[in-house]
């Protein structure tokens, strides 16, 4: 006789799916941080970690295109955060703080879609470069901040994964 299959929770599905974009969103906020020494003026020829500027650029490039549908499956695994968002009813400790890193965050991919593929090669790009890396910075600085203010449920989490809750 077989066991009926029990329902995985969402909050099960999230801290996996929480778990799967770890690691990508980790390596594309390094990658921006070693392309940004090479915006910053150090020679894109030189390597850093055997890779040089233009291929670490391709590396970033890459690894955002891999998690921005990552963080936008977040956002949808996080609908009615969303729908709240959009009809002024969010409430919460974290709300302003999630509000402002949604922001930033768009306003991040944006930039960077439109100085590589929209105006790439001018002057503009260049500045919406510059611009994408400040709001790089700052996503790193709310990312951590995020991390923070769910590490209790991350780590209570991980204790019912482990079975040690």
């Amino acid at each position: 006789m077989t066991r009926p299959e029990k329902k995985t929770s969402k909050a099960t599905r999230n801290y996996v799916f929480n778990l799967i974009s770890f690691l990508p969103f980790l390596f594309l906020l390094t990658t921006g941080i070693i392309v940004l020494r090479y915006h910053s003026g150090f020679d894109k020829e030189l390597p850093t970690f055997g890779i040089n500027g233009h291929q670490w650029l391709i590396v970033h490039q890459v690894t955002a295109l891999v998690i921005i549908p990552m963080i936008f499956t977040h956002l949808l695994m996080h609908l009615h955060w969303v729908k709240q968002l959009f009809t002024f009813k969010l409430k919460g400790t974290n709300s302003g703080m999630n509000l402002t890193q949604l922001i930033v965050f768009l306003m991040c991919a944006l930039t960077a879609l439109l100085a590589w593929w929209v105006f790439d090669g001018t002057k503009l790009a260049e500045a919406l470069r510059e611009v994408h890396s400040k709001l790089g910075l700052l996503l790193i600085i709310f990312w951590g901040i995020h991390l923070y203010n769910y590490s209790r449920w991350l780590i209570n989490m991980t204790r019912i994964q482990l079975g040690k809750n």
